[in-house]
């Protein structure tokens, strides 16, 4: 509550000065962070929106400004944000949520009047969206990808020239972003799907694309995380990676804030690829989901676990302790002090991989949620219309044909709760093949319709191997 007073006494005291110096309301002049007083060459600020708060970066036009660039001369978050001296971004939280505060009941898009950041981000993404519909893809779609994936800013204390966690594995091109978001990158480091938000960035402009309507808790923070993005549905790999060394990020949690780097190795001829998922190496462990541990935080309770048993327990009882463990069911190590944090299960993480694919794709507008039932509440009332728009964001009677309410304990008092697909088939245009993974001539189970299938092969493979059970439970 005080923080909206502040907003409001901010707008107040702007008014008063505009008033006392008789400059016009109409003047598109602000003050910028450095204090010059100067009109925006692109955005337009409401009169009632003094500009305090706002980067000096949106005073410039996003046809032709200089993105901000961070480590090895990436761009990142659409080039907006200043970086340190190890190349990561510096996002000042406090003073966009000071200026959050100030402007959310000022700009309305009913008026068709948006944020000015957000003028400055739309125009971005038109021009994006216009260069990815003139890309060629050729035949990249067709062809297979070696992937290095990467936990960047965590430090490997056996050799400082490698990471300490990665991946390797091979994929289709032409696999959509959402269901390699969805169905590859999340089993591989064994996190929770559907329980946070997403982005990938296309390191050499800085665009930023994530799931459509995502309605995860995590969202809340997208304005410390490059304030918008394009929806990811209509494009796959090769729209970001196409030549060897090419580089992209991956940013999970815009609250806890994991970051992943995903190298393009190599790129298989036609006659080579298969389109289908595999899983061929790594390192490290399963990194934390959840419990308010992201990249820096895990890589400082790695560096205090090094110097001492304290840190080493302290650490051990944090990583058992999260989301993603506890759903799991895995349980804390009678002797925390012989953990190996480094351990790599190859099997395992191909298990993952695997399990994802033979299922229905995540709905990001109706993700997890936590739910600790409070008072007296009843199985009843918490099905009511009200109690599940508090949680969920929707109504049931709102939610899509095919979907319906799914609830997973995660503890003695505590359950996720999301909205899933039931009856509802996957898009056939954004899926893979629920044996392999290849994205390609999918065509759906013709006795169930819930998996699709790239080839006869691979639909005879997955029938014998697990599907027969489960089909004839539809």
């Amino acid at each position: 509550m005080a923080f909206f007073q502040g907003g409001i006494d901010k707008v107040q005291a702007w008014i008063a000065e505009r008033e006392r110096s008789g400059i016009d309301f109409g003047d598109p002049r602000r003050r910028t962070p450095q204090g010059v007083l100067k009109a925006p060459k692109f955005v337009r600020f409401h009169m009632l929106d003094s500009g305090e708060g706002c980067d000096e970066i949106f005073w410039e036009d996003p046809h032709n400004f200089t993105p901000r660039r961070g480590r090895n001369g990436w761009i990142d978050s659409w080039g907006i944000y200043p970086h340190d001296n190890d190349g990561f971004r510096e996002v000042d939280g406090m003073r966009i949520a000071e200026r959050t505060a100030t402007t959310q009941h000022i700009y309305r898009e009913k008026e068709n009047m948006f944020l000015p950041e957000i003028q400055f981000i739309d125009a971005l993404i038109a021009k994006k969206v216009s260069q990815l519909k003139q890309v060629d893809l050729g035949d990249l779609p067709q062809r297979d990808f070696t992937l290095y994936i990467s936990l960047p800013f965590i430090e490997n204390p056996y050799d400082s020239r490698t990471d300490r966690y990665w991946r390797r594995i091979r994929v289709s091109g032409g696999l959509p972003l959402f269901v390699f978001a969805d169905k590859v990158i999340t089993p591989l480091w064994g996190w929770v799907r559907n329980l946070h938000a997403h982005i990938f960035h296309d390191f050499k402009d800085g665009a930023l694309l994530g799931p459509k309507g995502c309605n995860a808790m995590d969202m809340m923070h997208l304005d410390k995380s490059g304030y918008k993005y394009i929806p990811e549905e209509e494009y796959c790999i090769a729209h970001i990676l196409r030549t060897p060394g090419d580089v992209m990020g991956y940013h999970y949690d815009f609250g806890d804030n994991w970051f992943v780097d995903i190298k393009l190795e190599e790129i298989a001829s036609n006659e080579e690829s298969t389109g289908a998922v595999a899983v061929l190496d790594g390192a490290g462990g399963i990194p934390p989901d959840g419990e308010q541990i992201g990249t820096f935080h895990w890589a400082d309770y790695l560096r205090k676990a090094a110097r001492s048993p304290v840190g080493k327990r302290k650490a051990v009882a944090a990583l058992f302790g999260a989301t993603n463990y506890i759903q799991a069911g895995k349980k804390p190590p009678a002797d925390p002090f012989s953990y190996d944090f480094d351990a790599f299960d190859l099997e395992g993480t191909r298990r993952a991989v695997r399990d994802a694919l033979d299922s229905k794709a995540s709905l990001p507008y109706a993700s997890k949620k936590f739910v600790s039932p409070i008072g007296e509440q009843t199985p009843e009332s918490m099905l009511s219309d009200e109690s599940v728009m508090l949680r969920l964001g929707m109504r049931l009677k709102d939610m899509k044909k095919g979907t319906a309410l799914a609830q997973v304990p995660v503890s003695d008092t505590t359950f996720l709760e999301e909205g899933v697909s039931v009856g509802r088939k996957d898009n056939p245009g954004n899926t893979a093949c629920a044996n392999c993974g290849s994205p390609s001539d999918l065509k759906a189970c013709g006795a169930c319709g819930q998996r699709y299938y790239c080839s006869k092969t691979c639909q005879k493979a997955h029938w014998k191997d697990r599907h027969k059970n489960e089909c004839k439970r539809k």
